[in-house]
């Protein structure tokens, strides 16, 4: 191989390294756009929640259908939430202690804050180069 294809080679690894990033940096901005969106909206289903709540102790009258279906709705933001945080940590490399909740390097075996034993990493296939 001579010295140009090597330039060449090194030239293509550094532009496909430098766009991977550039995805990883665009989906994270999505995530977190789309994060505070739905913390946005959780909150004013607690707000509706409480105007519910009021006005049900105001009237003597209980809508359990419409306080279990906003329950329902909170419910299922959260639980987008939850995968959203799961994408970020995906895109940081880090994972989160089952028993403490610390964020923490995917590449460590044991969590650094509480010692509890972290995940096993998924094996790798190496792919041999042709």
């Amino acid at each position: 191989m001579s010295f140009l294809d090597d330039v060449i080679s090194t030239g293509k690894n550094v532009v496909s390294t430098a766009g991977t990033k550039g995805k990883g940096a665009v989906s994270f901005s999505k995530l977190k756009i789309r994060e505070s969106q739905l913390n946005s909206e959780v909150k004013a289903k607690f707000e509706k929640l409480g105007e519910m709540i009021y006005e049900m102790a105001k009237s003597g009258e209980k809508d359990n259908e419409a306080f279990d279906e906003m329950v329902a709705e909170i419910d299922a933001i959260y639980d987008e939430l939850a995968d959203i945080d799961k994408q970020v940590d995906d895109l940081r490399n880090v994972v989160t202690c089952a028993k403490c909740g610390a964020k923490t390097s995917k590449d460590n075996t044991f969590c650094p804050k509480c010692g509890e034993k972290l995940p096993e990493k998924p094996v790798e296939e190496v792919s041999e180069a042709e």
